[in-house]
């Protein structure tokens, strides 16, 4: 038996580009942490690191950063210190990785803005990015507020020198919510301000009646803004709207140090005086300025300026983190009831499987199963059906549960090992059956050609182990369920699946066995509401539900408006039963057949109460995929990014956009999952918002 088919994933009508080039290197890492937090929407703050590098001595410098996180903690938010080491740029350092930051010599660590960025990653140096670079890592990856200290401005020479901060060009470029206090007192206040305005930078007083601007050390600069903050909501509601409103711009919530640690306005003017003519005496100059003033400020007034300073970026960490987790309570009371269940975990029933892959790298002979010897390049890697996509809702979604089998042997520990820790929760390790071993077989031009395979451990899924899970099955928003386990696994599932009301992905998983829930199970097979049949599968289901013989035989060659005819009137056939059919016509594209009240509202297709309407039907010509690399794990992914984006309530288009592009991905990744699809879930939305705008116009 087939332990799974090798998937040539939907892409284009033109020929599929193949070149076995490496994906370019992700520059950005985010920690596991940060990543899943991202994924659930849950409140994150962006926290600098030139406070390390560069604004604080030791040992003053590690203590504050892991005291900020704290409050970033205590206050209902995850903190993510942002630094550079060796090339890597790290998005929520470890508390090593921040401690290895602050003790490596001054000389050898970079204050980096928009300009040093690709200067210290190409030569894989380290750096405290500021709050410019700072702005456009923390936008780049999702994360909507940060705080800091104090920004940077004009000078106080500015009007000559033109010393203006590139902090304030890049507040007018990338929408990321400051939290400071405000601009720093050595720098020239009223004209950062009319600075800032030019750029279109909406600048708020917290918590400050009259709209009394900070400077940094003091809790009024003599400048006052427009607005006042009055809370946290309010400060939620403005940033909402902020979104919403899709600004292009950052925004500056200026938050006054809290009164007992403020500065005697009078003295620290001196203190500044004296540490400029020393700068000047020095030839200190561009972007070593600031660090040199404040270091020379704090000698000067005797580590007072020093414990103002921490005293003011701990409060503006609190007040961030409680603007952030306000923020998400706002968008929560905002959201659908799909987009609610985000908290839920799908679950997916199936094959855990080791890949053991083939690719034959002999350039003089064309493969053929003759017998004869060729020269490949051999791979192992986790695969299976079911765990590649519970691999891939993992990676998109946030979370997922998983339930499948290993054996207690080599093979499985091996195949442990290359799996998430969410994707182990759920697992069966059986002692009386060996893991899953597939071999696959592809030529030279990366197609898939035999594939061989033991499927006896799914039979250890057996009706008594999935009801032990039934918690698992009560809280899905969604069941997916493969073909390779067995009937008497399927008959639980759906009996399951209607005792709890959820409804069912069927994912056909091979030609000779897409049939069986329907004609082994009949009366059970009410809660499949989603399918995603290749053309040889539709053709095994339509037979199995009707009782017909169907005489056609897909072929990939056929012409399309004569494969998509075809495949119209075999789901034409068998729709009633559906809530969706997502056929995939090879390189085709994807024929979409979906009950009709849910052109606007995709939801309905996972709903599981009423009888399904007439059926529409709408042909999406696949995207132009380059640098494939192989094509075994590209369904699998499709399923994944589809099934994202429907639990987040997307529209019908973003719902294929998002297979679309999760498949992209895997086509051009080593293994049938990728590593990292995006660097994080605003990255897979946008470009699936994208690409939906595109095959909208292209679909027929």
């Amino acid at each position: 038996m087939l332990l799974r088919r090798c998937f040539l994933f939907p892409f284009p009508a033109v020929r599929l580009v193949r070149r076995s080039l490496h994906r370019k290197h992700d520059h950005i890492v985010l920690h596991p942490e940060i990543r899943q937090a991202l994924q659930l929407q849950k409140p994150v703050v962006a926290l600098e690191s030139t406070i390390i590098t560069h604004g604080m001595p030791m040992p003053e410098n590690v203590v504050t950063a892991l005291a900020v996180e704290e409050q970033v903690r205590q206050n209902g938010a995850i903190p993510a210190t942002i630094g550079i080491l060796d090339g890597r740029i790290k998005v929520g350092l470890t508390r090593e990785e921040l401690t290895s930051l602050a003790e490596k010599p001054r000389d050898q660590v970079i204050k980096c803005s928009r300009r040093d960025l690709p200067f210290v990653v190409s030569r894989r140096q380290s750096g405290g990015t500021t709050v410019a670079a700072t702005m456009i890592i923390a936008h780049r990856v999702g994360i909507h507020v940060f705080a800091t200290g104090g920004i940077g401005g004009v000078h106080r020479d500015g009007h000559e020198s033109m010393d203006v901060s590139a902090d304030l060009t890049e507040l007018g470029r990338t929408p990321v919510a400051v939290v400071c206090s405000g601009v720093k007192s050595i720098l020239d206040i009223p004209r950062t301000l009319e600075f800032l305005e030019t750029q279109g930078v909406c600048v708020a007083s917290f918590d400050s009646p009259g709209g009394v601007f900070p400077d940094f050390y003091t809790r009024d600069s003599g400048c006052t803004v427009p607005y006042n903050l009055k809370s946290a909501q309010e400060a939620a509601e403005l940033l909402r709207s902020w979104r919403e409103l899709k600004m292009e711009s950052g925004l500056v919530i200026g938050v006054p140090i809290p009164e007992e640690f403020a500065a005697d306005k009078f003295k620290i003017e001196e203190a500044i005086k004296e540490a400029t003519a020393q700068a000047r005496a020095q030839g200190i100059s561009g972007k070593e300025v600031t660090p040199f003033l404040l270091a020379a400020i704090a000698k000067i007034t005797e580590g007072r300026s020093l414990k103002s300073n921490i005293a003011l970026i701990k409060n503006n960490a609190k007040v961030a983190a409680q603007i952030a987790a306000s923020l998400c309570d706002v968008s929560t009371k905002l959201e659908s009831p799909v987009q609610k269940a985000i908290d839920k975990k799908p679950l997916v029933v199936g094959a855990s499987i080791l890949d053991l892959s083939f690719k034959v790298d002999d350039q003089k002979r064309d493969m053929k199963l003759d017998g004869a010897t060729y020269s490949a390049v051999a791979k192992q890697a986790a695969g299976g059906v079911g765990r590649n996509i519970a691999e891939g809702i993992y990676k998109l979604y946030g979370d997922v549960n998983l339930i499948s089998a290993v054996g207690n042997d080599q093979m499985g520990q091996t195949l442990l090992q290359m799996m998430p820790k969410a994707l182990k929760r759920g697992l069966i390790v059986a002692d009386n059956h060996n893991t899953s071993l597939c071999s696959l077989i592809f030529d030279k031009f990366g197609d898939c050609k035999l594939i061989l395979g033991n499927m006896e451990i799914h039979q250890s899924i057996t009706a008594e182990t999935l009801q032990a899970h039934h918690q698992l099955f009560r809280e899905a928003p969604l069941i997916i369920m493969d073909s390779n386990i067995s009937e008497q696994a399927m008959a639980s599932i759906l009996q399951q699946a209607q005792i709890n009301k959820i409804p069912v992905f069927f994912e056909p998983t091979d030609m000779f066995i897409a049939g069986k829930p329907f004609k082994l199970l009949p009366e059970l097979t009410k809660n499949i509401r989603l399918i995603k049949p290749n053309m040889q599968e539709l053709k095994t289901i339509t037979e199995a539900i009707t009782g017909e013989t169907v005489k056609w035989n897909p072929e990939t060659k056929q012409p399309q408006t004569e494969l998509v005819q075809q495949a119209k009137s075999l789901i034409k056939k068998i729709d009633s039963h559906f809530n969706c059919i997502i056929a995939t016509l090879s390189d085709h594209g994807v024929l979409l057949s979906y009950r009709g009240d849910a052109e606007n509202d995709a939801r309905l297709l996972l709903d599981v109460s009423k009888p399904t309407p007439p059926h529409s039907t709408r042909f999406y010509p696949a995207p132009m995929v380059h640098n494939i690399v192989n094509v075994s794990g590209a369904g699998d992914s499709f399923c994944a990014g589809f099934i994202t984006a429907l639990l987040r309530g997307r529209s019908l288009d973003e719902c294929i956009a998002g297979g679309f592009v999760a498949a992209e991905r895997a086509l051009q990744s080593e293994s049938a999952v990728p590593a990292t699809y995006f660097s994080n879930q605003e990255s897979f939305e946008s470009r699936y918002k994208h690409t939906a705008r595109i095959i909208q116009q292209q679909s027929i």
